[in-house]
């Protein structure tokens, strides 16, 4: 019971009736119980996109969709949300975390949290704390001063504790001022239990127990995967014989292990007991929802002289790497087989008004790794590849297993057949390939083993005999790419034959580690493309056309579990592709799908930009419902795009140095920096236009006690746009001896689609937790006496409009919620 019986479940007591309760990643949808076997589901947008909502009801409607999700993969818990604060927005699982902020993190999160927890789903809050980049993520110590590590990085999660109670926790890989989270009684038991009063159950993140009695006696009840690696029968009895651990020590972690599996069985029974099976429901209400939602995030960040929404045209450009892309999300864990996907140039063909002539033309590429190889047939007709496993790649030799595969690549690490486990084993992955250009054509293999890639026989393809390159694949455990071009004529099929075998190849600098447990193929393939050729069509395109969509941004290969991104530049010659066709055509709209801030040297030449994020399933539909003006744009930014890297509070602090990265900017993480700084963003936190405008007036002040207040609000459409719109508070602190950011997000509202000329009334309740700062000489939480201010603001960087003043006076001091 202390650790899972497999990748995915924990271990069932049948002659109890104890359930094995069934988990799945991830925070944007539900992937199933197999890396390699995928059922087919629903991607919600990012994390920052849900964020960038600045709706709450959005995102428990949001919470949940992904309880019927899971549910429909046998699983009564779902690895989510992850609420770790975006200190940099280099940092690879950036766009799978909510924002820089902790208060709109843990306001978010508890919309999530129950959303999920209303309709019988478990969640799983993670990365229980400061796991906030991805290098060296499980030796590097997160070095942060107690008042910023309870204001800044535990404060979402003593939110989310208070307003949800996630039902579980996972703790994080990393370690907290020295010591491994997984392993520090203080964070686990002293801050969760005691402190907090908190009684679910913590499980480790995936492989990330380093210890026996540590782990256990520090309050770590469930380590993952299984079956246990460090949990052993032999490891606990040794340890307890040693009085290393007590029986009292393991009846604690598996009383918690064994209260989450009843609360889990009660909540959705019909699931818990049910037949395991998974299934894809493709709901059309969910279609709507996830359309709703997806425009609900674009953020509009420029639009000058009206460029949008696309009125008054006949012919469109669309140009841009990004816009036959199926990316719906970024890399590793939130990864899942998506049940459809529309594309950009997809979605702008479709909702494009009757008349308006779409045209598209590529102008440069922009994928870090050659994308996946479209256009595979399996042996049934069916788009994707068939993979079967041998003992042997002799002729003859029997399939052990047989997967067919939706995607020209494949995980392995939780479907190898109980047959072959700890044994060498081959596989083959094939299929036929139509190809879609006359040319020269670009194959690529990535893999955790070796492989050898085969177009009509001929090998294409070595990594299988070479000396191989380490690698980002594969949660960091594969190879980088090898690669090989063939030339092949339009229209032809060609067989394709990807050999492949667990056994660790042979890799540059890199010590023989002998069986690995994470097994990976990736096949990838691309035309050879003269990009100055591209780009001089895109240009000639856009300077024939009434108005040109720039698709750009980044994908998985670039914002990722397991690495950070090296800056913020866009690929390639993206940037080079954005000025010279803006130089072509006015009326240029730039839309950029990444999952947080990139830089933008063209944003002066363009005439409007929409911050698209990676938007799920219906992602081309929901931009293409902000670009002709069928939504009205209402996002926020949930994070502040600077101008450059340097600007960036983490910037010479991000990565792991010796072991440590100092949190040196302490309290002043992303728009507070700004603030302490005097610097201006690109874009700050909060920012996002509309299609039209809005008012505040007739603010109305309700003081229910001492520390809560309730702030109520007027907003009144003035435009001619039908339309939402969020509002902000912020506070700053009186002035005292302490310092304290210059001022900070105190809550938000979001108003119904308001009608021109109508008003809504909106309520927003400052309470004693976001006056809170903590008080590291008597460890808890103070409130400072004097005149506060109060500001209701369209964005962090401009809250100039006092609405209010109170004080505080008396002495405000707890140490719990």
């Amino acid at each position: 019971m202390l650790a899972g019986a497999d990748w995915w479940h924990t271990v069932p007591v049948p002659r109890l009736n104890i359930p094995g309760v069934k988990m799945s990643d991830g925070p944007n949808g539900a992937r199933g119980a197999s890396f390699a076997e995928q059922t087919a589901g629903i991607a919600l947008p990012c994390e920052t996109a849900l964020a960038a909502t600045f709706n709450t009801k959005l995102v428990h409607a949001a919470g949940s969709l992904l309880a019927r999700e899971a549910k429909d993969r046998g699983a009564v818990a779902l690895l989510a949300p992850t609420i770790n604060i975006q200190r940099s927005p280099l940092g690879g699982r950036s766009f799978e975390s909510f924002t820089e902020d902790p208060i709109l993190s843990g306001l978010l999160a508890t919309a999530y949290i129950n959303g999920l927890q209303e309709n019988g789903v478990s969640a799983v809050l993670k990365h229980y704390v400061a796991n906030d980049i991805e290098h060296e993520r499980t030796a590097v110590s997160s070095e942060v001063s107690e008042r910023a590590l309870r204001e800044v990085y535990l404060r979402p999660f003593q939110i989310a504790v208070a307003d949800s109670n996630p039902l579980a926790i996972m703790s994080s890989y990393n370690r907290v001022n020295g010591e491994h989270v997984s392993e520090s009684k203080e964070l686990l038991d002293g801050v969760l239990r005691k402190q907090w009063g908190w009684d679910g159950l913590v499980m480790s993140d995936w492989f990330g127990t380093y210890s026996v009695d540590t782990a256990i006696k520090a309050g770590q009840d469930l380590e993952m995967p299984g079956p246990a690696k460090w949990r052993t029968p032999y490891l606990v009895e040794h340890l307890l014989a040693a009085r290393k651990i007590s029986e009292r020590d393991i009846d604690a972690c598996v009383r918690n292990v064994l209260v989450w599996a009843q609360r889990t069985a009660r909540m959705s029974p019909e699931t818990v007991y049910g037949d395991d099976i998974e299934v894809t429901n493709d709901r059309p209400d969910d279609r709507v929802f996830l359309r709703e939602l997806g425009a609900k995030s674009n953020v509009l960040l420029k639009n000058d002289n009206k460029a949008l929404p696309l009125t008054n045209v006949k012919r469109v450009a669309v140009v841009g790497p990004r816009a036959l892309d199926k990316t719906c999300f970024g890399g590793g864990s939130a990864q899942l087989n998506c049940s459809y996907v529309v594309t950009v140039l997809d979605g702008i063909k479709q909702v494009a008004p009757e008349g308006v002539s779409i045209e598209y033309s590529l102008g440069t590429p922009s994928h870090k790794m050659l994308p996946y190889l479209d256009g595979i047939v399996r042996d049934d007709g069916i788009a994707g590849a068939d993979m079967r496993l041998y003992t042997s790649l002799a002729p003859n030799s029997p399939v052990v297993h047989h997967y067919r595969r939706e995607a020209s690549h494949v995980l392995l690490n939780d479907g190898v057949p109980d047959s072959l486990q700890g044994t060498n084993w081959f596989a083959v992955m094939s299929g036929t390939w139509t190809a879609p250009i006359t040319g020269l054509y670009e194959f690529s293999l990535a893999v955790c083993g070796r492989a050898k890639l085969f177009v009509d026989g001929e090998l294409v393809v070595d990594n299988w005999d070479v000396l191989q390159t380490p690698g980002e694949t594969f949660f960091g455990h594969g190879t980088s790419e090898e690669f090989g071009q063939l030339a092949v004529v339009e229209g032809r099929e060609y067989a394709i034959r990807a050999e492949f075998s667990n056994i660790p190849g042979v890799m540059k600098d890199a010590p023989d580690v002998g069986q690995i447990c994470n097994f990976g193929l990736r096949i990838g393939g691309f035309p050879v493309v003269d990009k100055d050729a591209a780009i001089e069509a895109a240009v000639a395109l856009a300077k024939d056309v009434d108005a040109v969509v720039v698709a750009v941004g980044l994908s998985p290969d670039w914002e990722s579990e397991s690495y950070d991104r090296a800056s913020l530049a866009l690929p390639q010659r993206t940037d080079e592709l954005v000025t010279r066709v803006a130089a072509a055509n006015p009326r240029t709209v730039v839309a950029v799908q990444s999952g947080s801030a990139v830089s933008m040297p063209w944003v002066n030449d363009v005439a409007a930009v929409v911050q698209a994020w990676y938007g799920g399933n219906a992602s081309g539909l929901a931009l293409a419902d902000v670009l002709f003006g069928n939504v009205n744009p209402s996002g926020r930014l949930p994070i502040t795009f600077p101008v450059r890297e340097e600007d960036i509070a983490a910037h010479g602090n991000f990565r792991s140095a010796n072991g440590k990265v100092l949190y040196s900017e302490d309290l002043a993480v992303g728009y507070k920096w700004f603030l302490e700084r005097k610097l201006t963003p690109l874009f700050p936190f909060g920012h996002g236009l509309s299609y039209s405008t809005f008012g505040y007036s007739d603010v109305e002040v309700s003081r229910v006690d001492e520390t809560t207040i309730d702030y109520s609000v007027a907003v009144t459409n003035t435009g001619d746009v039908a339309g939402s719109h969020s509002v902000q508070v912020y506070l700053s602190s009186p002035v005292s001896n302490l310092a304290h950011p210059v001022r900070h997000l105190a809550g938000i509202a979001t108003t119904a689609a308001l009608a021109p000329g109508a008003s809504e009334r909106v309520t927003i309740k400052v309470t004693r937790r976001e006056l809170a700062h903590w008080d590291d000489l008597i460890h808890s939480w103070a409130i400072e006496n004097g005149k506060w201010k109060v500001f209701v603001s369209d964005d962090a960087l401009s809250a100039e409009q006092l609405v209010h003043e109170f004080e505080v006076r008396g002495r405000h001091e707890w140490a719990g919620l």
